[in-house]
């Protein structure tokens, strides 16, 4: 060894159980780290016309965890495709708490659901398997409040993770009662939007081969490229609040550039799990006593299929 070796100091090693709390501390800074910076979209709602959540204004976008109002006009993008959900509530409630059971894939019950009433959505007695019981009745002559009571409790819905076209702020929505059906037939002039989209990228492949861009191979590849206009109004006059859906219009090419970056980013943050999850959000909710105006036929639960 030489002289120089030997005046170098020696850091000595941790004992095991140290080295063992240090790693768990080091772990337990990094866990606190995510947290603090974890990515929280906010949760949306349409304030209903018989909310008694206080300072809620009835008709108008509100952020649930502070009681922001947005308005009753919101211009948004969509980021990824849509999701169709479900959810059950004691009946006549619509508060977290009487939430018994939920899906957010309309496939099987969330492991995070309180009473679960079956294996799969598909065949659940509170689900749309419950319409036949109802179109029994119907052919019966049931009518009225009878009839009514048949109707299957638990509700579909449509999951949105939407931006605010100006702002870029993040939210979850949910399109609920009398609006999904609204909701279902604007989707319809987005899959026509789509198609323009895609007949320019395969023009532009033509024209400029060298360059050519890959088709979209899914909603989400190609979603985020659209803006529109959600809007609060009423069907009937004095009646529920309803959310409507206009002005559909590709994006500039500068505006689809900087989504695409927005979403590539939420996309690799959502793979690190350092985005809040929609169960998450929703469980910071300060809500406005949602009520829906429930689908009185089997007709008003009918989805429309969205394709590209």
């Amino acid at each position: 060894m030489s002289e120089t070796e030997a005046l170098q100091p020696v850091t000595p090693a941790l004992p095991p159980v140290l080295a063992s709390n240090e790693e768990a501390r080091l772990k337990a800074q990094q866990n606190a780290l995510q947290r603090l910076f974890k990515l929280k979209p906010s949760v949306l709602e349409l304030v209903s016309k018989s909310t008694q959540q206080e300072g809620a204004i009835p008709g108008q976008f509100r952020v649930t965890s502070t009681n922001e109002h947005l308005g009753k006009e919101l211009k948004a993008v969509i980021l990824v495709e849509p999701v169709e959900q479900r959810a059950l509530y004691r009946k006549g409630e619509f508060s977290q708490e009487a939430k018994l059971c939920f899906s957010l894939d309309n496939f099987q019950p969330h492991s995070a659901a309180k009473d679960p009433k079956a294996m799969y959505c598909e065949v659940c007695p509170f689900g749309d398997s419950g319409w036949a019981k109802w179109r029994d009745a119907k052919k019966k002559g049931v009518t009225g409040d009878e009839l009514q009571a048949l109707v299957p409790q638990c509700k579909k819905y449509w999951h949105l993770f939407i931006a605010n076209r100006l702002t870029k702020v993040l939210y979850y929505f949910n399109v609920r009662g009398t609006s999904v059906s609204p909701f279902e037939n604007a989707m319809q002039n987005v899959a026509r939007l789509f198609q323009q989209i895609i007949e320019k990228t395969k023009q532009d492949n033509r024209a400029n081969p060298e360059n050519a861009q890959p088709l979209p191979e899914s909603v989400s590849d190609i979603i985020w490229k659209i803006s529109f206009t959600m809007y609060s109004h009423q069907p009937e006059k004095g009646g529920q609040y309803q959310v409507g859906f206009k002005d559909f219009a590709v994006m500039p090419l500068d505006a689809q550039e900087e989504f695409g970056k927005m979403v590539k980013d939420i996309t690799a943050r959502r793979a690190e799990g350092k985005v809040q999850t929609q169960v998450e959000a929703e469980a910071e909710t300060v809500e406005g006593d949602l009520v829906e105006t429930q689908a009185t036929s089997e007709v008003e639960t009918k989805n429309s299929k969205i394709q590209i």
